[in-house]
């Protein structure tokens, strides 16, 4: 069985992360209805006798099954994980169901501890006391000096598909610049691997639509996917599995001198400095053993809420003195500066505010890659619309195909807002108990 992955943080985050308490935020009417139908018991949703989270019943995707799990299981699986993990859980599940404003409120509830009134003023101080910080677009920052890196580490936070629309903006400007491997921590490291084209078998995280839509389009633009991520892993330490992961990376430049690599991970991995004594990051152990200097990016701690010590207070104080509506690099006499003061990365992407368009991020429109797109439904019973591009369907059957997006967030006007690039597509329309109404074949000019 495959299980989801658990949020992997490195062990020396897990040391300072400190989560701000914030308002406890109340999910949407749409999980509110689904937590309700689950819990009625007038359907057998799901197996009740798993013990892990699972996107793969009967070995077909089912993007509901996780949320028949952790509602209908709740007790059990709050037990297991703990109240926050739970939480943080759901926001995943969530998120890859197409509604990150859901997401982010089920993060919110997994905040666990107060941030003091001096540590506030602590941080307003620190923010206040940054001089001559302007912000340059981030993507074309990166660009600018994309040439002079051999290999670029960008990382992201599970749940948060947002990282993975920024990660897409970069494609296109680092292949001009030579980049033609993309090594992704979520890609399946097994031998039942799929790397040519997206499925189920390129792994499991990458069937998140938007991760699964970098894929595509990396594949479309002439990247060769390289999964790096230590196949063994629940039987490694953490030291054991970053320097495993480090290895597979520098594999790549010894078949390949001249190889230029766009790393795509989680977390701390890509950080070039440890603070613990018994672990050595991923990009700290790929520096040493190939006596390359990657260029490293985060995105985890300047964004909604952010993954760092204090950052949902920082954050948000920072947004309060500086305005930005694009991904941005702050830059003091153009030079990059660590507003956190964070050692452990090159540069720290500052992401804005997400902007929503009938409850959707616009950021989905990928630097319009892709145009919104509304859908009708004919029957009352749908809960969970989802778009399939045309040519992957009809060569794969059903349940191994990766939607190009998907909601059940309904509008005000009673459709669905999607966003679609240009092409052909099936749209499926589910009920809540996962079973298929009806399709609908749309076609986006």
């Amino acid at each position: 069985m495959i299980s989801i992955q658990i949020k992997r943080i490195s062990a020396f985050l897990i040391v300072f992360l400190v989560i701000v308490r914030i308002s406890p935020a109340q999910p949407n009417s749409e999980l509110k209805e689904l937590k309700t139908f689950v819990r009625s018991g007038e359907s057998n949703l799901f197996d009740s006798s798993l013990r892990q989270i699972t996107y793969m019943p009967a070995d077909n995707l089912h993007y509901l099954y996780p949320l028949y799990q952790l509602f209908g299981s709740e007790n059990e699986f709050r037990e297991k994980l703990s109240g926050s993990v739970y939480y943080d859980i759901l926001s995943q599940v969530v998120a890859r169901a197409g509604d990150y404003a859901g997401a982010l409120e089920y993060e919110q509830m997994a905040d666990t501890t107060e941030v003091s009134e001096v540590d506030r003023r602590q941080i307003f101080k620190s923010i206040q006391g940054l001089k001559n910080i302007k912000h340059s677009d981030a993507r074309r920052y990166i660009g600018f000096i994309a040439p002079h890196y051999q290999v670029i580490m960008l990382n992201q936070a599970y749940g948060k598909p947002e990282h993975c629309a920024f990660a897409i903006s970069l494609l296109d400007e680092l292949y001009k610049k030579g980049f033609r491997y993309l090594a992704m921590e979520m890609l399946n490291p097994g031998p039942d691997q799929e790397l040519s084209k997206l499925t189920y078998k390129t792994g499991l995280a990458a069937t998140e639509p938007v991760t699964g839509e970098m894929v595509r389009i990396a594949l479309d633009l002439g990247f060769k996917l390289v999964a790096y991520d230590d196949p063994a892993a629940a039987r490694h330490t953490a030291r054991e599995r970053d320097s495993i992961d480090a290895a597979n990376i520098y594999q790549v430049l010894k078949e390949d001198s001249t190889a230029k690599i766009f790393v795509y991970a989680s977390y701390g991995h890509i950080a070039e400095k440890s603070t613990s004594d018994d672990f050595v990051p991923m990009g700290m152990a790929f520096k040493k053993i190939s006596g390359i200097d990657p260029l490293t990016i985060d995105q985890t701690d300047m964004c909604e809420q952010s993954n760092f010590s204090y950052g949902k207070v920082f954050y948000e104080t920072y947004l309060q003195k500086y305005s930005i509506s694009t991904p941005s690099i702050a830059l003091t006499d153009d030079e990059p500066v660590s507003v956190t003061g964070s050692v452990l990365y090159d540069l720290t992407v500052i992401h804005p505010k997400t902007i929503y368009r009938d409850f959707r991020p616009t950021w989905l429109n990928l630097e319009n890659r892709k145009q919104p797109v509304y859908i009708k439904s004919a029957d009352k019973r749908t809960f969970l619309v989802q778009a399939y591009y045309q040519y992957e369907s009809f060569n794969s059957r059903p349940g191994q195909v990766v939607p190009a997006d998907q909601t059940y967030l309904q509008t005000s006007k009673g459709n669905y807002l999607l966003y679609l690039r240009r092409g052909k597509y099936i749209v499926i329309f589910r009920d809540m108990q996962y079973k298929t109404l009806y399709t609908q074949h749309v076609e986006v000019n």
